[in-house]
């Protein structure tokens, strides 16, 4: 896979707090190793 662009929109924690748009969203978990990102 090659990202050719990425763009921050916004941080939320609660899905109220979610952008408006979701038709196209995509989600990223990322950290250390051990820091709980699964799902």
């Amino acid at each position: 896979m090659k990202i050719k662009k990425a763009d921050f929109v916004k941080s939320a924690v609660y899905e109220k707090d979610y952008p408006e748009q979701l038709d196209k969203m995509e989600f990223a978990f990322v950290g250390r190793s051990n820091v709980g990102k699964s799902s």
